[in-house]
């Protein structure tokens, strides 16, 4: 394919490209003012589900509250990574990875319904018919190796979502592909945060593992439906 060919469809996708930019700038300003005040510091989360633990008896209402932040993502600048850790210290690792799990795909249903409900006409509107083809190109193209991989990348997961819905994927298509690469994400930091204390330090490990198991598994079954296919030819 011609370079040419190639950067004439990325000047065509200005819409797009520009929303995604201010996404990441919005997502990444608030986060930055959220550490500034201290909110996204390891001791100050833990000691904070601690409390919730001891005062209101256990552990549903630490799963709640995980839950919630994780969900609430989309909108407010939570250390995720740090919160799944945790719950997997707070509520053991097949709960914890459980509660992870359902509130950061509820994050990501979230953002795709949003977007997809209130931005997509938007999109469609401000973009001229061919803007969002090669929209649904891109997409349809390199879309399932972004949303697999962006979901251990903070603040970036939320972007992927948001753009998913914008570009008119399939919900299904974008839930399976959340999924498999949620899923792995939230079993490997709960069962790190439950053998090791909670405390994210020495634990890069993990981050790599969370990052690297979706990529392996999806290319996986990528080159096995891609051989299923030329057999079946």
């Amino acid at each position: 394919m011609p370079v040419g060919w190639e950067s004439c469809n990325l000047a065509g996708m200005k819409w797009f490209i520009g929303i995604a930019v201010s996404l990441v700038i919005i997502f990444t300003v608030s986060f930055l003012l959220a550490e500034s005040f201290g909110l996204t510091d390891q001791r100050v989360v833990t000691e904070w589900l601690k409390t919730v633990r001891e005062d209101h008896g256990g552990s549903l209402p630490v799963a709640l509250v995980i839950f919630g932040l994780l969900c609430g993502d989309l909108f407010l600048p939570v250390p995720s990574s740090i919160v799944m850790t945790l719950s997997g210290y707070l509520l053991g690792f097949p709960f914890g990875a459980a509660v992870t799990f359902a509130g950061s795909m509820s994050s990501a249903v979230l953002g795709f319904g949003l977007c997809r409900l209130f931005g997509r006409k938007a999109f469609v509107r401000l973009a001229d018919s061919g803007d969002t083809s090669r929209v649904e190109r891109f997409m349809s193209r390199y879309g399932e190796w972004v949303i697999v991989l962006s979901r251990s990348v903070p603040m970036l997961t939320e972007v992927v979502s948001c753009l998913s819905g914008l570009s008119g994927m399939s919900f299904l298509r974008f839930f399976l592909l959340s999924v498999a690469g949620t899923l792995p994400i939230c079993m490997v930091y709960a069962w790190a945060g439950s053998t090791s204390g909670g405390a994210p330090t020495g634990m890069g490990w993990a981050v790599l593992l969370a990052f690297v198991i979706p990529g392996i598994g999806f290319g996986i079954m990528r080159l096995m439906t891609r051989n299923s296919d030329g057999a079946a030819e």
